[in-house]
């Protein structure tokens, strides 16, 4: 067992005494009552993305109280995380997942959101004028932009998060709900990915799907997000753009 489990294992025992303490005179008065087991706590902590878990539970009976753990591992989300660990899902260029990682990362998800019922969303990201990058100043250019590009979106996400090169200037994201979280995440990447390339000015334009909302398989959740991302594309051309006069 990890130091880290070990850690998890800490804080589910020590909370499982708190309740203990707290509750153990209701439970005497129930066993007094009926002698039989009862169960006073029955609690799941969780690890590394949910694929491992803690449960604490408490028995008393015939006068005596029990505390108990069992560690649980998922073992198939597990097995699949680790396939997902191979150099043939990574991008040479920016060193981030490629678009055949997506394909299975989303087993991946699919698997967990059939155990914990954990929604997640793919956020679709397109660069805006990289084409004037390598069209004015040749690929090798637009090469170093897509890899500086890369590295700010790493450094913007949780660890627990994939980071995915879909293609060209395209780059997807699958992270799992939280509140606020991903609404922070958009503004964040708005703002970092903001470079000016001599005379040219990059940002990014992002759309976003959530699973099962708004899809429930890969295509339709890419061609909404998609979608989403050149409506918000047009949004911000149209904003930039100087009035027309009349």
């Amino acid at each position: 067992m990890s130091v880290d489990k070990y850690i998890i294992l800490s804080f589910a025992v020590i909370y499982a005494a708190i309740m203990l303490a707290v509750k153990d005179i209701l439970v005497k008065y129930l066993a007094s009552l009926y002698s039989v087991s009862f169960m006073l706590l029955y609690t799941s902590f969780q690890l590394e993305g949910k694929l491992h878990q803690v449960h604490v539970y408490a028995i008393r009976t015939a006068g005596f109280l029990f505390l108990g753990y069992t560690f649980l591992e998922n073992s198939k989300l597990i097995r699949m995380l680790r396939k997902l660990e191979s150099k043939a899902y990574k991008d040479s260029l920016t060193g981030v997942y490629n678009r055949k990682f997506l394909e299975e990362v989303f087993k991946l998800e699919i698997e967990k959101y059939k155990k914990f019922r954990k929604s997640f969303c793919i956020l679709f990201l397109d660069l805006n004028n990289f084409k004037m990058v390598n069209d004015t100043y040749g690929h090798i250019e637009g090469d170093k932009l897509l890899q500086k590009v890369a590295q700010i979106i790493k450094s913007s996400v949780r660890k627990d998060d994939f980071v995915i090169r879909y293609g060209g200037d395209e780059f997807v994201i699958v992270t799992d709900i939280e509140p606020n979280y991903i609404l922070k995440l958009v503004e964040r990447l708005n703002n970092d990915i903001r470079l000016k390339y001599n005379d040219i000015e990059i940002s990014v334009s992002i759309g976003s799907a959530c699973y099962p909302t708004d899809g429930k398989d890969l295509d339709t959740l890419l061609k909404t997000a998609d979608m989403r991302m050149y409506r918000i594309k047009k949004m911000q051309k149209d904003l930039l753009e100087p009035n027309k006069r009349e």
